[in-house]
């Protein structure tokens, strides 16, 4: 009979007990198929003796060829390090706040309706983000983002009518406080000196769309995508504010935006923080000394997605400014 992992992240999403209600329908419909399915809890702390990722490696060795994550995409970047490389393919039921992995596949946002499609999909190889050795598959935040993203998941479960404005009232609050950083960027082809409060390296390029997470238009086109926003007048804010959330950002002077297969960054130490800098893999916080080398691993994991999914978009060749 053919082995399957379902990795369980009992902490993603508001209601607790989702997680394991979802693993049953999940391992019911596998049996079903002739796959039998083993579940194993996830916990941040479980690289251990014992924990997750222990369990994990002993059932791909025994033959585990599906391995499905529950949960958030930092729960499904940190099984993603552990399946780099086996001969398993990624499933991703969306669990978490924003679930971009999940959503770039062309996955229902319902956590049912993904489990039924999994069942059924097919698998196919996109590509994984790397800076200086850290994984991320949807994008890698330094600087005022970072603190953001905290932020959102603090009000995390309180409702959209707490959550935005509590937003709201840290991105002015920021925007007043948060200082400016001295970067320099190399990139394939050339070598940008910038001030920004903010940098967002993504695994693959975002399209332009009104949205707050705009979409990846494929996820095996072997380039990153690097924006950010150049220091300025504060009276230009509104309108940059407004053009980041109506998807005309690429008009923007002030929004730099480049594709590369591969991006340095250095900066300058800070009083506050020293040399080491705050990044944001896909939720998770790390920090890291500078100079950051962000690659592409082409086409490095295989994940499932939807057997009638729409096929990738067409890639992006050159490098655009």
């Amino acid at each position: 009979m053919s082995q399957a992992v379902i990795i369980v992240n009992t902490r993603s999403g508001e209601d607790r007990t989702l997680g394991h209600e979802l693993s049953r329908r999940l391992a019911g419909k596998l049996l079903a198929q002739g796959i039998q399915a083993r579940s194993i809890a996830f916990h941040v702390h479980g690289d251990g003796p014992g924990g997750w990722r222990q369990q994990l490696d002993q059932a791909l060795d025994a033959g585990a060829t599906q391995v499905f994550v529950l949960g958030g995409d930092g729960t499904v970047v940190a099984v993603a390090g552990a399946v780099l490389g086996r001969d398993a393919a990624l499933g991703v039921v969306p669990l978490g706040t924003a679930n971009l992995l999940a959503r770039d596949l062309g996955l229902p946002p319902n956590p049912a309706d993904a489990v039924d499609l999994l069942t059924k999909a097919e698998a196919r190889r996109i590509d994984v983000g790397r800076v200086n050795g850290e994984l991320f598959l949807c994008a890698s935040m330094i600087g005022l983002t970072t603190t953001l993203a905290r932020a959102r998941e603090a009000a995390r479960g309180h409702g959209a009518l707490k959550l935005w404005p509590r937003l709201l009232r840290k991105t002015v609050w920021l925007l007043r406080r948060y200082p400016y950083r001295d970067l320099t960027l190399e990139l394939a082809d050339r070598t940008l000196d910038l001030r920004s409060r903010a940098l967002v390296i993504s695994n693959n390029p975002a399209e332009p769309e009104p949205s707050l997470y705009p979409r990846r238009g494929r996820l095996d086109g072997g380039l990153l995508g690097i924006y950010g926003v150049r220091e300025g007048p504060m009276w230009e804010l509104p309108r940059v504010v407004l053009r980041l959330f109506n998807g005309t950002w690429p008009e923007e002077p002030r929004i730099f935006h480049h594709n590369a297969p591969r991006l340095t960054v250095h900066a300058r130490p800070s009083r506050r923080h020293g040399r080491r800098i705050t990044v944001m893999n896909d939720g998770e916080r790390l920090r890291l000394t500078p100079p950051l080398h962000y690659e592409i691993l082409p086409r490095a994991l295989p994940v499932l997605v939807p057997a009638s999914g729409p096929p990738p978009a067409a890639a992006r060749d050159e490098p655009a400014a």
